[in-house]
């Protein structure tokens, strides 16, 4: 156990670092999804940045139970980070805190990831053994969103021209698409003219991991990324979840991953929302059915703000699309759903509360972590999927279970006019 001398000198490099001392601004408060959803001033940034600098000048968080009570109440999407005038960032600090905390160091996150193909397709099967009406944000309604299917008809389709991009672009879909939901992959490959090749085998992008603190396995994940992006000779990456993306990007601030400086900014310029491979021009509407976008947390860390997945639902829905109310956060957190479940819950109910059209029946999103989180939240007369749920085959093809099957002379998948 580290001593009370101890414990004051890591306080030094963590939470109190006095050239970045609290100002007490506020703006951390008007972003925080738990301030937002619960008025508690203690959840919020600053309110829990100075209950951990009390606990580490007492020597406190040597406390196993202490250190799970204080250090897992964050939801990690940094937003309070992303408007801090004095460049503050408490979920990065909170991780690095975890980290020194054996209680944090959890088998069950460390088997979870690194077991995923094994076990996530098999509590997709047991799933279907659950009924069909379950608890709103219950554990069991968690569990089955991991393997639900929603059933819904298309609202987009792809018009049939040539797909082009700019260089060799491979996917990086996700634990969630490769795992539990691989139609989203099956969709994506198509949408990139690659549905006849395999899936690579990446690893998680590693933000799961880091929030946990294991911070060893995350790295071991960065690794793995980067060794298998060089094998084929660092092509561009799409990917399909706004987490993974913030993840992957992240990657170029971590120091000793690349080879020097030219290697990190090209992997940084490699890593791409495939949204913003496509252009709203190639898809046309064919549901006059409102869509509501929840916006994820990590999505508003791309490109100053700006959300490649809303704008291009945006252009092609027009007026049939609405966005989720300001501050909204679907309440997952990486590990605050099974270490704060209350907390989390409350979140996801504020989000329900606060949607702009109560007759929305259709909610998406670009995050998997999202999805999963809504959709076990949502009310039994609203659907939950990812945006490419919302996609039919394009004019001239057969969606056919889980591949695409083009006529001749016509489209081979639902493609799209990548943006020059």
């Amino acid at each position: 156990m580290a001593t009370h001398d101890n414990q004051k000198s890591r306080r030094a490099g963590t939470v109190a670092d006095k050239e970045r001392e609290c100002i007490l601004c506020g703006r951390c408060l008007e972003v925080c999804p738990l301030f937002i959803a619960t008025h508690q001033e203690e959840l919020s940034p600053r309110g829990k940045a100075f209950l951990l600098d009390k606990a580490l000048e007492q020597g406190e968080l040597g406390d196993p139970a202490t250190a799970r009570q204080l250090l897992g109440l964050c939801l990690g999407c940094e937003q309070c980070a992303q408007v801090c005038p004095q460049g503050r960032n408490l979920p990065r600090t909170l991780r690095r805190l975890k980290a020194e905390q054996p209680g944090w160091q959890s088998w069950v996150w460390r088997v979870w990831i690194s077991q995923a193909r094994w076990i996530w397709p098999h509590l997709g099967l047991g799933t279907c053994l659950l009924p069909q009406r379950l608890a709103p944000g219950s554990a069991f309604a968690g569990l089955k969103s991991l393997a639900d299917r929603p059933r819904m008809s298309a609202v987009i389709r792809g018009l049939p021209r040539a797909a082009r991009l700019q260089g060799p672009t491979v996917l990086f879909p996700g634990c969630v698409a490769r795992w539990a939901k691989p139609w989203w992959t099956q969709t994506a490959q198509t949408l990139l003219g690659s549905a006849d090749e395999v899936v690579l085998d990446w690893s998680c992008c590693g933000f799961t991991l880091g929030q946990a603190g294991l911070t060893g396995p995350r790295l071991d994940a960065c690794r793995t990324n980067i060794a298998l992006w060089r094998l084929l000779g660092r092509p561009a990456v799409a990917t399909i979840c706004a987490t993974c993306d913030a993840a992957l990007r992240g990657y170029a601030d971590e120091p000793g991953l690349f080879v020097d400086e030219a290697e990190s900014r090209l992997w940084s310029q490699a890593v791409r929302p495939l949204s913003a491979l496509l252009d709203p021009g190639d898809f046309v509407r064919i549901d006059e059915s409102r869509v509501l976008y929840h916006r994820p947390c990590h999505a508003q860390r791309f490109d100053r703000g700006h959300d490649p997945d809303e704008m291009l639902l945006r252009g092609i829905l027009g007026s049939g699309f609405c966005t989720s109310a300001k501050g909204a956060c679907c309440g997952l957190g990486g590990v605050l759903r099974l270490s704060a479940p209350e907390l989390s819950a409350r979140v996801g109910k504020w989000y329900w509360e606060n949607v702009p059209d109560p007759e929305i029946r259709r909610v998406v999103t670009g995050c998997s972590g999202c999805v999963l989180q809504l959709a076990a939240s949502a009310p039994d007369n609203v659907v939950v999927t990812h945006w490419l749920d919302l996609l039919g085959p394009a004019e001239g093809c057969v969606w056919f279970g889980e591949r695409v099957w083009d006529s001749p002379g016509l489209c081979a998948g639902v493609s799209s006019r990548a943006k020059k």
